[in-house]
Order: structure tokens, then sequence, then C-alpha cells
């Protein structure tokens, strides 16, 4: 192996090695005679090596992109929004091909209930199930600070108390180490006690080769301010999914794009001198519900307009969460629970009696209820024209809701594969790789996902 070494004259573009020298002192050399060429080579190495010699020394592999620094480890959590199991199948995306055809992979990795946006990008980060880290859905009423939450409320997004657990870049801050976020849902709110060292205010216009540059710009950093866990997030697929289906041309072109930004992303991370792992991966699937019955809440309670009055819920298409608001809660819920078990595919639960399957339970947020379906789209009366693509639905169930993991670098077994795992087992595994003990209980579990690690 050859060692870089730092010649005493400035600039980064002095810091070379014997081989690179002799290389390029040989193309340097004009026609001549074997034994005058033979000569004047020899004589030429000779000085060089002799030189190098007499300088000081200084051993720099953050110069050598063929020398990787693998002494300390680096992690780039990659979410791909709306990324289904088999897009790489069905929109034979190169670069994604490319990345997962020697990666350490979970062939069905499978989101949490509710399989919507921001409560599995934040199980990705904290290991917990929502009911555990507070989101438990994209937009819900939390009765303890009676205030509601919705993504698109930035007040509410930033608003700390709506979140529990130790994100990855908290748990980093606790241990020293620098951490970087590109729109990762949840990173504008100080979590136990910390935001990421860099991050962005959300953004949906920002361009996505902005977001690649940014990446590579906190990569190249000094080393004392390099962060060592950096998260990305790409919105595109799963907008693509929404608008048009999981199947449609409009989606093939989002995942193409996507494909190629990621393509000049890794290569770009391949010219870094220290070695980053990579992992690939998303919050949800999607599947095709153009033709799902729609099951309107309000046209549940028929002529009952004083029941219905009792009741609000928060719809997001595959479930509802359901909070009563009458003086006799019990005597009400069993009511609505009568009208809902006349409707096929469409399953009421008490807040004590969710199964235990779904891991949806022990949070006020959730309300006193909820209603699930595999098969329907859940609305109200009056909503518009449902998407053609949708998600949310229980992943065992619903298997289009399943997505991917893929990783490369230097702490994975190449080639490694587990069949199914469940998302809240990413937590800690990059805790794992980055050195970072785990300070308060999780859900996921190290021993799942460590077949994936040489």
């Amino acid at each position: 192996m050859t060692t870089r070494v730092s010649l005493s004259t400035t600039g980064s573009n002095t810091i070379t090695s014997t081989r690179a020298i002799t290389t390029r002192a040989i193309t340097a050399v004009k026609p001549l005679t074997s034994t005058k060429f033979l000569f004047k080579l020899l004589s030429l190495t000779a000085s060089l090596i002799i030189s190098a010699s007499c300088v000081a020394v200084e051993i720099n592999q953050d110069s050598n992109p063929e020398i990787k620094d693998t002494t300390t480890p680096y992690v780039l959590l990659i979410s791909i929004d709306g990324y289904r199991h088999d897009y790489n199948q069905v929109h034979e995306p190169k670069n994604l091909i490319k990345f997962a055809k020697n990666a350490a992979k979970v062939t069905q990795f499978t989101p949490s209930f509710p399989t919507v946006t921001f409560p599995n990008h934040l199980t990705l980060v904290t290991g917990l199930y929502p009911s555990h880290h507070g989101i438990v859905a994209n937009r819900f009423y939390n009765p303890t600070l009676d205030r509601h939450y919705a993504l698109s409320d930035r007040e509410a997004v930033t608003d700390g108390r709506f979140y529990d657990g130790v994100p990855l870049w908290s748990l980093a801050a606790q241990q020293n180490m620098k951490s970087a976020t590109y729109f990762w849902p949840g990173s504008e709110a100080e979590i136990a006690g910390h935001r990421p060292t860099y991050w962005q205010k959300y953004d949906g216009r920002t361009p996505n080769e902005l977001r690649v540059k940014q990446v590579i710009d906190w990569f190249n950093l000094p080393k004392a301010d390099r962060p060592q866990f950096v998260t990305l997030y790409f919105s595109d697929v799963d907008s693509a999914g929404h608008h048009h289906g999981p199947l449609s041309h409009k989606t093939y072109d989002a995942v193409q794009y996507i494909d190629t930004i990621i393509g000049n992303l890794l290569a770009q991370i391949d010219t870094l001198p220290f070695a980053v792992n990579v992992i690939i991966t998303s919050d949800h699937g999607m599947a095709n519900v153009d033709k799902f019955e729609r099951v309107y809440t309000d046209k549940l309670f028929g002529e009952n307009k004083d029941l219905r009055s009792r009741f609000s819920f928060i719809n997001d298409a595959a479930f509802s969460l359901v909070h009563a608001n009458g003086h006799d809660k019990k005597h009400d819920l069993i009511e609505l629970e009568k009208l809902v078990d006349q409707t096929e595919g469409l399953v009421f639960y008490r807040k004590e009696s969710i199964p235990k399957h779904l891991e949806f339970d022990f949070n006020p947020s959730i309300g006193d209820a909820i209603l699930v379906t595999h098969d329907h789209f859940i609305t109200s009366t009056d909503a518009k024209a449902g998407p053609i693509g949708k998600h949310g639905y229980y992943a065992e169930a619903v298997p289009d809701m399943n997505t991917i993991l893929y990783a490369n670098g230097p702490a994975f077994k190449a080639g490694a594969r587990v069949t199914q795992a469940k998302n809240i087992h990413l937590y800690p595994l990059i805790a794992e790789i980055l050195n970072l003990s785990i300070t308060e209980p999780v859900d996921g579990q190290l021993e799942v996902l460590q077949p994936l690690l040489k």
C-alpha cells in the first residue's frame, strides 16, 4: 500500500505519493534511447525519493481518495420518501440497483403503524414506535398540551414538547459527536435537549442538487467541525406516487430523477478521503387506492346528528383517530362501534382494546378510539376526490407499505441479507456503527440487524 506523504511546500496540491511522483515523471520524459531512458529514469526516481526523505514527512490520508480513512465512523442516512420495496424491479433505477447489488440489505423493511411520513421518520431515528415517541400521525390532537399537531404547522413541528425519545442527533450531541440533517422530520425541534449540530428549516422548493451539495460540504469540513451522522431527505417519489399512482410513468420519472441525484451524490462520496457508511431507506411504501371503496365518517351516523356532534375525527385514509367529546364517552363509543360494525372492512378499536400487533397504544394523542381499514379509504363527506396512491395501512396486511434498506460501507458485510425487519431496529444499528451508547430504553434491538455488520 502506498502511503501519502506531505512535502514541505504550501497548498493541498503538494500532497502526493512516491508512486504518483514516479508516474508523472515517466510521462514527462522525452523519448530517449533505451539505455539513456533507463539511466535518466532511475536517476530521477532516486533523486525524488531522496528529496522526499529529506523533508518533514506527514501522514495525511485526507489527501488520498485511494486510501480511505476508516478510523472515524461516518454514517449518511438517506430517505427516499414513499419508496416501495419493489421499486428497483418496477422502475429499474440504475444507480440504486448498482448500489443494492452487493449491499447489506433488508428485503422487506417494515414501517411502523401508521405507515405515514412523520411517525416513521421519527421511528427511524429514535428506535421507538410512534405511540412511544409521540408523533402518532401526520396530524393529531395532543390533549395533554391541548394543541393540534400537523406537519404543515411550523409552530407545532418546532415545539419539542410533542416529541419523546432521544433522536440519533441528540444522542450524538450527548456524547460530543456532531451531526447534520437536511429536512429530516423532527430535526427543527429541540428534542432531549438538543437539535442537530447543523440543520435546515424545511423548504420543499429547495432543489435536490443543493441538498446534495450541502451534504458534501458538511463532509468536507475540517475534522473538528465535521458531522459523523448525516441525514438527507427526498420527497419527489412520494409526491408522484400520490398524484399518479405507484406504477405510473410519472412515478417512474421521479424514481429516475432521484436515482440520478443519488448517483451523483455517491460519486462525490467516493472521492472523500475517508469512508462513509451509506444507508438508503424510506419511511413507507405506496398502494394504489383509486379503486378503494370510500368510507365517509360523517355518513356512518345517518340521521343521528346528535351522536355525530359528540365526536371528532382526524382522518388519514387508512385510519382515523377518534376523540369522544360528550359527557358519557363510554356510551357514545359503544354506539359508534355498532355503526362501524355495519361497514365490512372497517374495524373499530377502543383505545384500551387496540391489538398488540399494531403497537399503537398508551398515548393520549391517539384519542379514545381508532378506525382501521386495509382495503378502504376513510374520509369525510365533504372530502375532495382521493389520490391515486396512498399509504398509512398496516404493513403486514398491505405489503405494498413495505420499503427498502440498502447499506454499503466499512461497517457492513457485503451481500448480507435479512429477509424482513421492522424499522425500529435501525436506531441501535446506527448507534453501534457510531460507537454511541444508547442512554434510554428503545423498542429496537441490535440483534435483529446485526447480521448486516462485519
